[in-house]
């Protein structure tokens, strides 16, 4: 991702302050103070010092080119840190650094610290460490830290720097840069990678218990020795049934009450009905109906009357 430039801009092709030549050497002590001391409370996130005005003037006369990056060093543990410079404004003999730089070189207010300046490439990879997990709680953790490196004039290995976000401070240590151990990030493109935090725990999975095949025999054996329970008291719908028509009950072919299925009975009548036909066909034992009536005989006139008068009776009226 790309970082955006320091206070300074980009540092031109050696050229010098003033001019070309040749940059010489910047070495001073001084004593250290936080930036706080200041009122310069937005420093703490970056790295950029304050520096006195003397040291504006030594630089300008060694030809030093922009961005002015530092080194500072704590003499008695020889632990270092880099960084940029914000203002030559502090008093002369003092200087002010964020005070997470002070902790990472284990400097306390007062302590003397040695600053001189150096030269770092620009950094192209970085891998950054979480001290804690909490940081993977932020809404998309990556576009904050890279936000806020923005702040940053150089990051070197082994530094713990800190992110301010949402009222919480989150310490981020630095495991790799590439293309050395310290880089400058201004005006850099550099690919960031983050590694899993320190305190950060694989959540554990349950492991299922191994079934030996000793196991898994005795099981077996076990569920082939128990016995049938057999029922005991009445036993319900036991009886047998009949036909309404008095044909034999065919009996299942499985049916775990009555034992072994027998071959089933086939009714040969179903099957073959022409079995017990009558010759000759169905013979009439009794006149049909109507028979030797008209049509019947074959008799053609007029139908004889009826026996009794239809439609006779009194008539009456309905008044």
């Amino acid at each position: 991702a790309m970082f955006g430039g320091g206070l300074f801009g980009g540092g031109g092709d050696g050229g010098g302050f003033f001019g070309g030549g040749v940059p010489g050497r910047f070495d001073h002590q001084y004593q250290v103070f936080p930036v706080t001391f200041m009122g310069k409370e937005e420093l703490e996130k970056g790295n950029k010092i304050i520096l006195p005005q003397s040291a504006l003037d030594h630089l300008a006369r060694l030809n030093i080119s922009w961005p002015m990056l530092f080194e500072m060093t704590n003499p008695a543990t020889s632990r270092s840190t880099h960084g940029g410079v914000q203002e030559f404004i502090a008093e002369e003999g003092t200087c002010f650094l964020p005070y997470w730089m002070m902790q990472n070189l284990l400097l306390q207010e007062g302590d003397i610290v040695r600053i001189t300046n150096t030269s770092l490439p620009k950094g192209s990879f970085v891998k950054l460490q979480p001290v804690s997990s909490e940081f993977l709680d932020i809404h998309n953790p990556r576009a904050v830290l890279e936000n806020s490196l923005r702040n940053f004039a150089t990051l070197t290995i082994g530094d713990c720097i800190v992110i301010d976000y949402n009222q919480k401070k989150y310490e981020i240590e630095i495991i790799e840069c590439k293309p050395a151990k310290a880089i400058s990030i201004i005006e850099a493109d550099v690919n960031v990678d983050f590694a899993p935090p320190k305190d950060y725990k694989e959540p554990e999975r349950p492991i299922a218990p191994a079934v030996t095949s000793s196991a898994y025999q005795s099981k077996v054996e076990e569920a082939a020795e128990e016995p049938v329970v057999e029922e005991k008291g009445v036993r319900k719908f036991s009886g047998s049934g009949q036909r309404v028509d008095g044909k034999p009950i065919k009996t299942p072919q499985s049916s775990p009450a009555m034992g072994p299925s027998s071959p089933p009975m086939i009714d040969e009548e179903l099957i073959m009905p022409w079995i017990k036909r009558i010759p000759g066909g169905i013979k009439m034992t009794k006149a049909p109906y109507g028979h030797g009536d008209d049509h019947m005989t074959g008799a053609k006139g007029i139908a004889p009357a009826p026996d009794f008068d239809m439609f006779v009776g009194d008539g009456k009226t309905l008044q």
